[in-house]
């Protein structure tokens, strides 16, 4: 062989080499942020530019009712985001019906997009976590919230 043979072939082994390390970094990048899509078709990226709550609830839980209206003011400010996800596998036309029958005014996730987030499902309802920009869950809150303690364990996170 000569050189120039010698180095086409250096170079087709270390191509063969090397797409499986760059198709396991591409994987891993999209893995670390995963994309979900709400009841009403929107879809979203995990990490953000801002602070994520992410809200387990369900319609047979009295204190997740009772919190909406905390969520709901947490929502209309544009230095958070707010998703809820209903506890129970429900179809896209039973969230839209809860979201019109408690007037939720923030995203509800599709059952099905649940899967792909970086959460344990909770042991108790309701449970809010807190997910900081780069995607990392910081806190999980067991109970009913308040926008006041959120405020307050946000500011502590943020510093």
């Amino acid at each position: 062989m000569t050189l120039s043979k010698n180095i086409a072939l250096a170079l087709k082994l270390l191509a063969c080499a090397l797409l499986p390390i760059i198709v396991l970094i591409l994987v891993m990048s999209l893995r670390s942020n995963p994309s979900f899509e709400t009841a009403s078709g929107d879809s979203h990226n995990w990490k953000s530019d801002k602070w994520t709550i992410v809200n387990y609830f369900a319609e047979w839980c009295a204190p997740c009712l009772e919190e909406l209206p905390e969520l709901n003011q947490l929502a209309e400010r544009s230095d958070i985001r707010v998703f809820g996800i209903s506890y129970d596998s429900l179809s896209v036309d039973e969230i839209k019906g809860l979201i019109n029958k408690y007037q939720i005014e923030f995203p509800i996730l599709k059952s099905s997009a649940v899967q792909a987030l970086p959460l344990s499902i909770p042991a108790v309802l309701p449970t809010t976590y807190i997910v900081s920009p780069d995607g990392q869950v910081m806190d999980a809150l067991h109970g009913k919230v308040t926008e006041e303690a959120i405020d307050h364990l946000l500011s502590n996170l943020s510093k």
